[in-house]
């Protein structure tokens, strides 16, 4: 089943979220993400410590008054960066044709959750409980990427040392 959270009240939007491993079709979903033919966001789950990372750049990429990107999708996975560089982003927090592991994210109404499950239904791979992220993400990845330091691991919440970091970002931009 996939997670869901409403977003701020004036989006009038819904997140929605699943978890897969051992993905088949990678490629064809990466393929059709990029043409447009499938509207969603291919996240790399290795990056991800926790779902609340894409709430937060969610509500940023839906309530923001300018946008970077392309798409809303795209946008996504560029809030979800420190990076400036829009390719580099992409490049890191998107899944390559490669990959078996894949958190899919869906934006949507309030009254058209149909959509996100008829996306859900064309991966071809086995479905995880989004809190099973623990059992696939990569901790050094997401320290390097997000320049969590050892001390700070040691004695700060992960999740709020990535929200800290990025807020910090966010006001550099």
């Amino acid at each position: 089943m996939a997670y869901m959270v409403e977003l701020d009240p004036i989006t009038n939007m819904v997140v929605s979220m699943q978890l897969y491993q051992n993905v088949k079709n990678t490629a064809t979903l990466r393929k059709d993400v990029m043409s447009g033919k499938l509207e969603c966001c291919l996240i790399k789950p290795s990056l991800i410590f926790h779902p609340f990372q894409i709430v937060i750049a969610a509500n940023k990429t839906l309530v923001s008054k300018k946008r970077t990107t392309k798409s809303i999708y795209t946008e996504l996975l560029f809030n979800l960066s420190l990076s400036t560089n829009i390719t580099q982003s992409l490049q890191t927090f998107g899944v390559s044709d490669s990959d078996e592991n894949i958190l899919v994210v869906t934006l949507t109404p309030r009254d058209k959750q149909t959509n996100a499950n008829s996306i859900f239904d064309r991966i071809e791979g086995d479905v995880l409980d989004i809190f099973e992220l623990s059992c696939i993400n990569d901790i050094q990845a997401i320290k390097k990427i997000y320049k969590i330091n050892e001390k700070e691991y040691q004695s700060v919440d992960v999740l709020d040392s990535i929200e800290k970091v990025c807020k910090v970002f966010e006001q550099e931009r």
